[in-house]
C-alpha cells in the first residue's frame, strides 16, 4: 500500500472516531430570531423546481441547485451539536490519526515516482 492510501484510511478512521464523539441536542430549520427559515426555504425549492419543468435551462437549473443548497445549510444550520464529555486520551487518540493520515496524503501527493526500468 501506498502512503497515501494509508494516509487516507488513517483521515477516515480519525474522522469516524470524532463523529462518534459528536452528540446532536436538536434538529430543525435554521432560526432567524423569531422567524423559521424553513417556510421560505421550501418556497423557493418549489418555485424552482416549477421553472425548471416549465423552462428548463441553465438559470433555472442553478436556482434549482441553489436552492437545494440552502435546503441543505438551513439543516445544517438548525441543528445543534456538542462534543460527549472525554478524556485528553481519548481526543488525543482521534487526532492525532487525522493528523498522521493528513501528512501522509500530503507526503504521497508530492513523492516523485521513480522509473523501475
Amino acid at each position: 500500500m501506498s502512503k497515501k492510501t494509508i494516509g487516507w484510511i488513517l483521515v477516515v478512521i480519525g474522522l469516524f472516531m470524532l463523529f462518534k464523539m459528536v452528540r446532536v441536542s436538536s434538529f430543525g430549520f435554521y432560526r432567524f430570531g423569531r422567524v423559521s427559515t424553513s417556510a421560505i426555504v421550501l418556497v423557493l425549492l418549489i418555485l424552482s423546481a416549477i421553472a425548471v419543468v416549465v423552462n428548463k435551462n441553465k438559470i433555472t437549473m442553478g436556482c434549482l441547485i441553489g436552492s437545494l443548497t440552502l435546503l441543505v445549510l438551513s439543516l445544517i444550520l438548525g441543528t445543534e451539536l456538542y462534543f460527549a464529555y472525554t478524556s485528553l486520551v481519548d481526543i488525543l487518540l482521534v487526532l492525532v490519526p487525522v493528523v498522521v493520515g493528513i501528512g501522509l496524503i500530503i507526503k504521497g501527493s508530492f513523492h516523485k515516482k521513480s522509473a523501475a526500468y
